[in-house]
């Protein structure tokens, strides 16, 4: 069968099948093999320039986990590391570091060291997290002012920009995202350059002396790249191609394993095992089809930072389409199953002659069998 005849499958079942039947060729389903391969590989190219993975530094928590490694926290006040009260430890770490100082009106932390690190608009760092912690005697907001630098190159060069609206009450950690780069509203002095950000501080001022306490945790830079520019994609071919042909191959023999188990249950025969298998390998032209399908759907829909967001800084507005155009997507294989179970039972009644109510009874029964099998074992 030529590739036109593959694709008559899907138009017009009951000429294409009659064809296979009279004349029944592995090649057409080879063929059908190279499609579904191809098409999985395009699936899985869009979607690694879709699904952007989510790129720390440092990886874990390592800057609130040491006082003075390779970079070094200072403080007006008593540097430390706190094991009983951090935000990080059921993931990267259990500590935070802070600081406590004596009769003072402000409190400073800053930690200087950390390797140039590149915020540009282009390639560079997006956004900056962290967790943070202020104890005031009497609850006090600081009402003179709470400010973030980013250090770059010195101390004497940096962006700046209020944490006001960033920071909880007294004792209770608050959580912070903020976008870093040009034109995300922070203030330059000197020659400071987004390419280079070398350290950072934390400032919280009051109008009168106090005893203040400050604590940070779960602080890194963070960008979202895509496995196209990491290379991970190009890695990956290999073991696509190799998924493509094993999940092809599986789904083909578990179909028409189930289908010859259903109507034998039916008491009816399928005829000749190797018409009956060259026959319902023709039927996953289908595969190949949604999977293309599937690929350019994809490719309309919004691009997903990965893993997503805890609602805690990304509005719902910003999570909730991506999330609803992303659900609708992912049916797209069940619809293709439903295809399938059509086709199989198209081709048992040509195969046998049976009336159209009994072909779907053994295709019906075979399709929630299949899914079954798909979605409580993973075959």
């Amino acid at each position: 069968m030529d590739v036109r005849g593959l694709f008559e499958v899907l138009y017009s079942p009951v000429k294409a099948f009659k064809k296979i039947i009279e004349k029944p060729d592995f090649k057409g389903v080879l063929l059908i093999l190279v499609l579904v391969i191809f098409s999985m590989v395009a699936v899985e190219y869009v979607a690694a320039s879709k699904f952007l993975l989510e790129t720390r530094m440092p990886d874990g928590d390592d800057w609130t986990e040491s006082l003075l490694n390779q970079h070094n926290w200072t403080s007006n006040g008593s540097p430390s590391l706190d094991d009983t009260d951090y935000k990080m430890g059921n993931t990267v770490g259990n500590h935070s570091v802070k600081s406590l100082v004596s009769s003072d009106t402000s409190i400073w932390m800053k930690i200087t060291d950390i390797e140039p690190l590149d915020c540009s608009e282009d390639t560079g760092y997006k956004e900056l997290f962290f967790w943070i912690k202020w104890i005031h005697e009497n609850g006090s907001f600081p009402d003179s002012g709470a400010t973030l630098r980013l250090f770059s190159g010195s101390e004497s060069s940096y962006f700046e920009r209020s944490l006001t609206n960033f920071i909880a009450s007294s004792d209770e950690w608050s959580n912070a995202t903020l976008k870093v780069g040009p034109d995300q509203g922070w203030s330059s002095t000197n020659s400071s350059d987004w390419k280079s950000v070398t350290g950072l501080e934390f400032r919280l001022f009051w109008l009168d002396s106090t005893n203040p306490t400050m604590k940070i945790d779960g602080l890194y830079f963070r960008k979202y790249v895509s496995p196209l520019e990491t290379g991970a994609f190009s890695g990956a071919i290999i073991p696509i191609l190799m998924s493509a042909a094993v999940s092809f191959s599986m789904n083909w023999i578990l179909w028409a394993g189930i289908l010859l188990m259903v109507a034998k249950v039916f008491r009816e025969e399928v005829g000749p095992w190797t018409v009956f298998f060259v026959i319902i390998g023709h039927v996953f032209i289908v595969t190949g089809v949604y999977m293309i399908v599937s690929a350019v759907s994809l490719s309309t829909l919004p691009v997903l930072n990965l893993p997503l967001a805890d609602g805690s800084y990304i509005s719902s507005h910003e999570i909730l389409y991506p999330y609803l155009a992303y659900q609708v997507w992912l049916y797209l294989p069940l619809v293709g199953e439903v295809w399938i179970a059509v086709l199989c039972a198209t081709a048992i009644r040509l195969l046998r002659g049976i009336t159209w109510g009994k072909a779907a009874s053994i295709s019906v029964v075979a399709f929630i069998i299949r899914l079954i099998l798909r979605f409580f074992f993973g075959v």
